[in-house]
């Protein structure tokens, strides 16, 4: 159990610091390259996988997709799905979140612009 949910998630993200505000961090206070840790992620990939079934067999709706960018919920493959989450997991520990409506459309066109940039934006969505 985390951030008072008592249910299965895909991805959980444990940043090492406190961001100053989305995407900006603290300067370390030792700057040795060797030693940067932005935190953890621990991914459940039976999870991610049951939740590829499920959400190939669910009717998405465009205004459904409060917690992870929609084109997550619209990737069916399993490694791919993993890739996007890696992106959604790293965008929490440098700050970003989806607590609230605003911190949610920031983080949601943060993660869609990095999506597209590695090309693991779904082509309705690019």
């Amino acid at each position: 159990e985390t951030r008072d949910v008592d249910q299965p998630t895909d991805i959980l993200s444990f940043p090492m610091h406190d961001a100053l505000e989305p995407g900006v961090l603290m300067k370390p206070e030792i700057d040795i390259p060797q030693l940067y840790n932005l935190g953890d992620m621990m991914v459940d990939v039976p999870y991610v996988i049951r939740r590829c079934k499920e959400d190939e067999e669910w009717e998405y709706e465009d205004d459904d997709d409060r917690g992870v960018s929609g084109a997550m919920v619209e990737e069916f493959d399993p490694e791919k799905r993993l890739h996007m989450l890696l992106v959604h997991g790293m965008l929490h520990l440098v700050g970003y979140d989806h607590i609230d409506d605003e911190d949610y459309e920031v983080m949601v066109a943060k993660e869609d612009e990095i999506l597209k940039e590695i090309d693991l934006l779904p082509s309705q969505k690019a």
